[in-house]
């Protein structure tokens, strides 16, 4: 019987010897998403809104047909249970989209009551803590 710990070291020597093989494609290290282009209110707006297309309930299996037709029955069982999901779901995005565009023009007005930044070093932000432990050397941390 194989032990997890050697069933983890088996699993990835035989990953390893299949991606030296060339079984799988390149090695990827995360998920990377690039953005469309700009991003405005009314995008986030249109993204919060959420409207299910029922034409996206269907079965690609071998008797796919009448597993369609069984689902479609229950979204129609359902439809008030999902109404009411949606419409919370959607309220709460919009709020949501509201809010940050609130905060964004907040920001905005800041910046410009601020005027333009003037050069030299950025701003250096430190955590509280770090300025009593440079202050009180015998102070723990």
């Amino acid at each position: 019987m194989t032990q997890p710990s050697q069933a983890l070291e088996r699993a990835r020597a035989g990953a390893a010897s299949m991606r030296a093989a060339g079984a799988y494609a390149q090695e990827r290290t995360g998920l990377e998403v690039r953005p469309t282009g700009a991003i405005t209110t009314g995008k986030l707006f249109e993204w919060a809104l959420i409207e299910p297309d029922l034409r996206d309930v269907r079965s690609t299996r071998r008797l796919g047909a009448p597993i369609t037709a069984i689902k479609l029955v229950l979204v129609r069982l359902l439809a008030q249970y999902h109404g009411e999901l949606i419409a919370e779901q959607t309220r709460f995005n919009v709020n949501a989209v509201g809010y940050v565009r609130r905060l964004e023009e907040r920001i905005e007005e800041l910046e410009r009551r601020l005027g333009p930044e003037p050069p030299g070093e950025p701003l250096r932000f430190e955590h509280p803590g770090e300025r009593l432990r440079s202050e009180h050397p015998d102070a723990g941390g």
